[in-house]
Formats: C-alpha cells, sequence, structure tokens
C-alpha cells in the first residue's frame, strides 16, 4: 500500500520538534552546555549530538550516544525520547529487531511520537518490507511532516519505482530544513544521486553547486560530487571528489568506486592497492573472526564478485546479507555474486525479486541484462541493458561500456 503524498545502508536524519539550530551562537552554546549532563533530557541532548556527530561523518561509532541515552533511561527509565534514542542506535547499527522493540516501547508510552514510526519505517526497508514501511512513514507524516519523513519517503518511492515523486518529496525536505545545516546537505546530495540515476545531469549539478557552497567538505556531498563526474566521464574531477571524501571518512561508497576509476585511467598499481584498501576497511570494519555472527555486506559482495577473486567470500557476503536484510540490495547482490559463480539459474531466481519493486537502478538493469544474456533470453536482456543505459549512458565507468557492447552485439550480431 502507498501512501498519498502531502500538499507528502548505511543512516536518516531524526528531527526533533523542539529544536531549533541558530548556526550563529553554535559556540557560544557549547561554551553554555554542562560539562555533565544534570538530569535526563541533558544526557538525551547529548546522545542526540553524538549521533548527530556520528552522522555528519559518516561514523559507524555509536557508543557515546548509546551510553547517554543509558543514562537517561536510569534517571527516568519510561523517559520515551530515550527509548527511541535507544532505537535511533540500535537501527544505525543495523539491529533492527533490537530497534523495532525499543520503537515500540516509546510507542507505547506517547503513540504520537514522529521519530519512531520513523524508525519503524527505516527497519522495515531494510528488511524488504515495503508496505509496512509505507504504513510507518504514513503515520509518521500524518503526526508532523518535516526534512526527516519526507526524505524517508522519497527514499522509499525510488526504491519502488516512482522516482518523479520521490525527486519531489527530496525538495519538500530540502525546503523543509533541519536543526542541523549538515541534514539538509545530506538531502540535497541525495537528490544529485537519484538525478544522476536518471540522467538528468545539469540538474544534478545544480543542486551540487549549491550544496558544495553551503558543505565542501561533507563526504556525502563529495560522493555525490565524484558520482557525477564519472558518469560525464570526467575521470579525474571523479576521482578527487572520491579522494576527498575517503580522506575525511572511509566508507565503501568513497573507496570502492576508485578502484574502477583507476582502472579507466590505466594505473594498474593503484587499482591494485586501492583494492586491498577496500577489502581492508570491510575486514576491519567485520573481521573473518566474526564472519559468522556478524551480518555480510551486499555492497563486499559485489565488490568482492567483480575484483577480489574470493567467489566463495563474496557468495558468502551476499547469502548473509540476504540472510538479514531480504531488500532489494541484498537480492540483487546474490544474485550477481551467483552470476559471477556461473550459476545462472540460481542467479536468476533472486534477481527476479530484486526486480520486483522497479527501482530505477541503472546497475540493477546492468545485472538483469548479463544474467539474461547467459541464460539466452535475449529479449528481456536488451531490454534491460537498454534501460540500464537510457536511464543514465555513464552508470559505470567499465560496465557502461560493457552494457553497449553487449546491446550492440544483439542488435547488429
Amino acid at each position: 500500500m502507498k501512501f498519498l503524498p502531502i500538499l507528502l545502508a548505511p543512516f536518516l536524519p531524526l528531527v526533533h520538534a523542539h529544536e531549533h539550530h541558530d548556526h550563529k551562537s553554535d559556540h557560544a552554546k557549547a561554551a553554555q552546555e554542562p560539562a555533565q549532563p544534570r538530569n535526563a533530557l541533558e544526557w538525551i541532548a547529548l546522545g542526540n549530538k553524538a549521533m548527530q556527530e556520528a552522522r555528519n561523518v559518516l561514523s559507524h561509532d555509536f557508543t557515546k550516544a548509546e551510553k547517554a541515552f543509558k543514562q537517561a533511561l536510569e534517571l527516568e527509565p519510561a523517559n520515551s525520547q530515550a527509548l527511541v534514542g535507544m532505537a535511533w542506535v540500535a537501527n544505525s547499527n543495523h539491529d533492527f529487531k533490537a530497534g523495532k522493540n525499543w520503537c515500540e516501547k516509546a510507542l507505547a508510552i506517547d503513540p504520537k511520537l514522529h521519530d519512531a514510526h520513523n524508525l519503524l519505517g527505516d527497519g522495515a526497508v531494510e528488511l524488504g518490507e515495503y508496505d509496512a514501511a509505507f504504513d510507518h512513514y504514513q503515520d509518521a507524516l500524518d503526526i508532523r511532516a518535516d526534512l526527516s519523513t519526507y526524505a524517508r519517503a522519497s527514499h522509499l518511492l525510488w526504491l519502488t519505482g516512482d522516482p518523479r515523486t520521490a525527486q519531489s518529496l527530496m525538495r519538500k525536505a530540502i525546503a523543509a530544513g533541519g536543526p542541523y545545516p549538515e541534514n539538509t546537505a545530506w538531502c540535497q546530495a541525495e537528490l544529485a544521486i537519484q538525478l544522476i540515476h536518471a540522467g538528468a545531469f545539469p540538474t544534478a549539478r545544480q543542486e551540487l553547486d549549491r550544496v558544495l557552497k553551503l558543505a565542501p567538505e561533507n563526504p556525502r556531498v563529495l560522493i555525490a560530487k565524484g558520482r557525477l563526474a564519472s558518469a560525464q566521464n570526467d575521470y579525474p574531477a571523479a576521482i578527487e571528489a572520491f579522494e576527498k571524501s575517503a580522506a575525511i571518512t572511509p566508507t565503501h561508497d568513497s573507496l570502492a568506486p576508485l578502484v574502477d576509476l583507476y582502472t579507466v585511467t590505466n594505473n594498474p598499481e593503484k587499482t591494485q592497492a586501492q583494492i586491498r584498501k577496500v577489502i581492508d576497511f570491510h575486514d576491519h570494519s567485520h573481521g573473518h573472526e566474526e564472519s559468522h555472527s556478524h551480518p555480510g555486506s551486499h555492497q563486499y559482495a559485489i565488490f568482492l564478485a567483480d575484483h577480489g577473486n574470493k567467489p566463495e567470500l563474496a557468495l558468502e557476503q551476499a547469502r548473509s546479507a540476504r540472510e538479514h536484510f531480504p531488500n532489494i540490495a541484498s537480492e540483487d547482490a546474490l544474485a550477481w555474486t551467483y552470476y559471477k559463480s556461473g550459476k545462472y539459474p540460481e542467479a536468476r531466481r533472486h534477481l527476479i525479486r530484486a526486480l520486483a519493486q522497479d527501482t530505477p537502478d541503472p546497475m540493477l538493469h546492468f545485472h538483469a541484462g548479463m544474467i539474461f544474456e547467459k541464460l539466452g533470453e535475449t529479449s528481456d536482456s536488451r531490454r534491460h541493458l537498454a534501460q540500464a543505459l537510457n536511464l543514465n549512458a555513464g552508470f559505470h565507468p567499465l560496465h557502461a561500456n560493457t552494457a553497449r557492447n553487449s546491446l550492440a552485439a544483439k542488435i547488429n550480431p
């Protein structure tokens, strides 16, 4: 079920109704903050601040925030905002079952907790429960339409095949603004990425030019800048943007694209070194000793399938990701790793699930085209390869050429 818009991975911002951000008085406020919180409200404020700081640099360390929320609950066990804070931490750690439990405790106290409904929706999205996610986000919108819910609704609509409305809602999120400038910058970067997926490069450039004036060091904005430059075949500019983002905060989204960019610019030494960096990044985040207990990464699975020369590890990562998070991304990753392992019928089974929501992602359609090609389903292969290129002719520095060559061979055998 889809909601009607109001006239309506990796984390999304929470926006609290009582918060107001005065950029000119930031330092004065910091000076006024007590060294040690004196009550539950101050511990919650500290937890929210720690979460925001982690979000600003794409960090995945939420220990400080969790401790603050726990301190608030020790003082006031029934404090609904502290319970929501714990849900935020749990979701950010990809423990969506725990996040749901915290949200339900908070909603039992106050059913009108806008942020709790948002977080329930986030968990549903990650678990592939898209109808439930629509319901949760609708509940949040009915309580208050703001940046956080507009942005979430936008992402969900894009995932489920409505990119035009998704872009409209992301613009509403940007117009609504948030208590921190980074929240708006995040939305501007996400809008730019949606536009890049759709091949709307001039509009994406305008959006990025605006946000880069306000947040030139924001790592997510720099990733979007790199993706646009790559799509327009400006590889030096793309490399510069991704390298800058990775220097601020290394993430898969900043590190992995550099492998293909170094490849396409004929720098084999940097390519091999960057492959090692990506593998080290994931091994450091999710060490091998934890491989059977920690959920796999769909991003790492696809990377290993393409670059790691470790097909079994790629499959292990993809299967684990699919087991824990049965969503579009993990179905696509498992389909691609099966394809790379030569297991085409298995690849097709998961591909069909990945395609079920009509997500307008060129890479998903590229994967579909290549898998259908191996199965001899030429018509479907041609349709999906064409769709990938029609959406974004430069969707990948290497795979876009593969798609063009494969499509040309089908048209002119």
